[in-house]
């Protein structure tokens, strides 16, 4: 190692330098690929470690007290096989979901579903090998990837509705909860009610007489609300 001209270099036996290299000087490329093989590690040491547990803890003692429904199989082997399988999945499922927002530059429906497909692909090759049927294969695929999209939506829609939960109570008292729908796609969520106006309403297609109704009832909730601090200050 040789500092020249303030620069920090590496000398090789041949009698050449080398710059010395940096995570600054790694691009962006390079950096995804480094991540995918991280991620991709990542999800088959834990899909190993989970599949492990779910062998030896759950399905060595069901099969014992199920000889008929399951194979007799020995705890360590019922947490070898389950190990490989959590292993395969996690580790598909995770590289491919790191490649996906790679590509999209996002964590988006479509990439999770890909990625999804993708595990349980995995989990057919490690249940019935390369030679297992094309169709369990394209059955198994195609529930991960119905399972995770499902799911992503189910979550989507209950994040979002956290932001509406005045906006629901005070549509269903006044009997408007048609008009749900038009708040969220205002994007009108709970914080803007106390700044509502005729016009902000009307921009979101809400008739006039309801649009009365809500504006009213938000000015009688302001007051009270003022009455009540007003109150407890005194």
């Amino acid at each position: 190692m040789a500092i020249i001209g303030g620069e920090e270099r590496r000398v090789t036996s041949g009698g050449d330098t080398m710059e010395h290299s940096s995570w600054k000087e790694i691009s962006p490329t390079q950096y995804k690929v480094i991540e995918t093989v991280f991620m991709t590690a990542f999800g088959g040491v834990s899909g190993a470690v989970l599949g492990g547990i779910i062998g030896t803890v759950i399905m060595a003692p069901m099969a014992r007290r199920y000889p008929q429904a399951l194979a007799a199989l020995r705890r360590t082997q019922y947490a070898r096989a389950y190990a490989l399988e959590g292993s395969a999945v996690f580790a598909a499922w995770f590289g491919i979901e790191s490649i996906m927002r790679g590509i999209r530059g996002k964590d988006d429906l479509t990439s999770r579903m890909v990625s999804a497909s993708g595990g349980g692909l995995a989990y057919s090759f490690a249940m019935k090998g390369l030679t297992g049927q094309p169709a369990h294969a394209l059955f198994t695929s195609a529930y991960y990837a119905a399972l995770s999209g499902t799911t992503a939506t189910i979550k989507s829609r209950n994040a979002q509705d956290a932001f509406y939960i005045e906006t629901k109570a005070m549509l269903s008292k006044l009997g408007l909860e048609e008009y749900e729908k038009n708040f969220k796609k205002g994007h009108l969520t709970d914080p803007t009610l106390p700044f509502l106006t005729d016009s902000v309403l009307q921009e979101v297609n809400i008739p006039p007489g309801p649009r009365l109704l809500i504006l009213d009832h938000i000015q009688r909730f302001c007051i009270q609300t003022s009455l009540l601090l007003h109150g407890s200050n005194i």
